[in-house]
C-alpha cells in the first residue's frame, strides 16, 4: 500500500520542534520553516533558485523520520510505514498545540482534521489579494478537486492521471468491448471470466495487484463516501460490497497477486500517465487502448488524478506573506518547467509546451521507435487533453484510515473473520481515530 519513496537529503536540514518562525535571519530577519518526512528534489531546487532572488528570506527544512538518515546529502533510505506515521504523528501534535512550521507537506496528514479546527490557511483567500497571480494559467479544476470543502488548503504542485490500459489482442479475441463511461467492478469481473472461457485459464484480468493495494485505491476512489463530516460509514453495505467484490476476484483467479505473472497475460494494466511525454507515449502505443477506470456505481465522474507533492501553511504562521510569495515561486513558469517535477505540471503553458516537444519525438520516431504520422498525433494528443480536462475525482485519502482498513481486511481475506465483524472493527477503529 506505501508508495515506497526516496529522495536526496537536505543541506538545509534543521532539527527539533517547529514553532512557526519564531527564528530570526536574513536581512530583513524572516525564516520560513518548511516540515517534511523526506527531501524533495523540487522543493530542494526551488530553495536553491529562490536563495538567488531573496537573499533575504532563510528556508529551513525539517525532517521528520522514525529511521536515521544514512549519510547528510547521500540518497537516504526508502520511507517506510514507521517514517509516515512517525512524521503525522509529530507534526499534528504540533499543529494541535498551535505551533509547527509554517509550510507542511500535506500528502499523508489527515487534512480533515486540520481544516475543521482551521490549522491551515486558504489559499483561495491569497490568490483573490494577490493582484500578481493569475489563476487562468494554472489548471482550475485539480485546484477545485484538491478541495476540502470550499478552500484548497493543500496547494498541489503536479498531477498523474490514473486510467487502464486494454491489451487489444486479447480484448479482440474474446470479442470484448467496453463502454468505460458506465462500467462497473462488477462489469470488469463479468468481462474477465468471459475472456477466460474465450481464451484461456492462463489470462488474468490484472496481473501483480495485492488486494490491500485494491481496497486502498476502492477507498481512495469512494473517500467521500466512506469518511462524510467526519464521520465513518465503513459499517455499511457499500464498504462490506467492496470487499466481498474484491475477495470474489481473487478467490476464482480473475486478479492474481502472482508477480511470475506476464503483463502480456494480463487483460487490463495502469496507464503510465504520468507526465507529458509517457501520457502521449502511452496513449499512441499500438497494442493498448486507454480507458476509465471502472467505478462501484458505475457513475463515471471524470478523470481520476494523484497530486504526490503538496504544501499547506500554518494558519499560526508569522510569515504567511512570505511564505506564500514562496509558494507562488514554485507555481512559477521557471519552476513548473524544470525535470524535478513529477507529473504534468500545473502551470498550463508549460504542459503544453512539452505535449509539442513530445508530438515532434512521435513524428521524428524517437519517442515510440519508430515515426507516427503528424495526423495521428495530433488526434491522440487531443485524447490526451480531454482526459486533462475531465479530471475531477482526487484519489486522496487519510494514511491512517486507509492503514486500519487494510489492517482488518487481512483477517476477512484468509477467512478468519466474516465480512460484517471485519467491518464494525474498521469503522470502530476508524471512529475512534476521528475523534482523537
Amino acid at each position: 500500500m506505501i508508495i515506497v519513496l526516496s529522495g536526496c537529503s537536505s543541506s538545509n536540514v534543521g532539527s527539533g520542534g517547529g514553532g512557526a518562525s519564531d527564528e530570526q535571519s536574513g536581512t530583513n530577519g524572516t525564516t520560513i520553516e518548511i516540515a517534511l518526512m523526506s527531501a524533495h528534489p523540487y522543493l530542494d531546487e526551488a530553495i536553491e533558485k529562490y536563495k538567488k532572488i531573496r537573499p533575504d528570506i532563510n528556508i529551513v527544512t525539517k525532517e521528520y523520520k522514525a529511521t536515521s538518515q544514512i549519510e547528510e546529502n547521500t540518497t537516504s533510505a526508502p520511507l517506510t510505514k514507521g517514517d509516515i506515521e512517525k512524521y503525522v504523528q509529530t507534526v499534528s501534535t504540533q499543529m494541535m498545540s498551535g505551533k509547527g512550521a509554517d509550510i507542511i507537506v500535506t500528502n499523508e496528514l489527515p487534512k480533515d482534521k486540520y481544516v475543521a479546527k482551521n490549522m491551515l490557511v486558504n489559499y483561495y483567500d491569497l490568490m483573490d489579494k494577490d493582484s500578481d497571480f493569475d489563476k487562468n494559467q494554472y489548471y482550475q479544476n485539480i485546484f477545485k478537486n484538491s478541495q476540502n470543502g470550499d478552500g484548497l488548503y493543500a496547494m498541489p504542485f503536479s498531477f498523474v492521471l490514473e486510467s487502464f490500459t486494454g491489451n487489444k489482442d486479447l480484448l479482440k479475441q474474446g470479442n470484448i468491448e467496453i463502454d468505460d463511461r458506465t462500467w462497473t467492478w462488477d462489469d470488469f469481473e463479468e468481462i474477465s471470466k468471459k475472456l477466460k472461457e474465450q481464451v484461456g485459464e492462463d489470462v488474468v484480468a490484472f496481473g501483480n495487484l495485492y488486494s490491500g493495494q485494491l481496497l486502498s485505491e476502492y477507498i481512495e476512489a469512494n473517500y467521500d463516501k466512506l469518511i462524510n463530516q467526519g464521520q465513518a460509514n465503513f459499517d455499511s453495505d457499500l464498504f462490506r460490497g467492496m470487499m466481498k467484490q474484491i475477495k470474489s476476484m481473487y478467490d476464482e483467479g480473475v486478479l492474481s497477486s502472482d508477480y511470475s505473472r506476464e503483463y502480456s497475460d494480463s487483460l487490463f494494466g495502469n496507464a503510465n500517465l504520468l507526465d507529458p511525454t509517457t501520457g502521449l507515449a502511452q496513449v499512441l502505443d499500438p497494442k493498448f487502448n486507454i480507458y476509465q477506470k471502472p467505478t462501484v456505481t458505475g457513475q463515471n465522474n471524470g478523470t481520476p488524478f494523484k497530486s504526490n507533492f503538496s504544501l499547506g501553511m500554518n494558519s499560526k504562521s508569522k510569515v504567511q506573506d512570505e511564505a506564500w510569495k514562496f509558494i507562488k515561486f514554485m507555481l512559477s513558469e521557471e519552476m513548473q518547467s524544470s525535470p524535478a517535477v513529477f507529473g504534468f505540471a500545473m502551470h498550463k503553458g508549460v504542459v503544453e509546451k512539452q505535449l509539442k516537444d513530445a508530438k515532434q519525438q512521435a513524428v521524428d520516431g524517437t519517442l515510440l521507435g519508430q515515426k507516427v504520422d503528424a495526423k495521428t498525433v495530433e488526434s491522440k494528443m487531443k485524447e490526451l487533453q480531454q482526459l486533462i480536462g475531465g479530471v475531477s475525482t482526487n484519489l486522496s485519502s487519510d494514511f491512517k484510515v486507509v492503514s486500519i482498513a487494510i489492517e482488518e481486511f487481512d483477517s476477512y481475506m484468509s477467512g478468519q473473520k466474516s465480512v460484517e465483524d471485519v467491518s464494525k472493527l474498521i469503522q470502530n477503529r476508524v471512529n475512534t481515530y476521528i475523534n482523537e
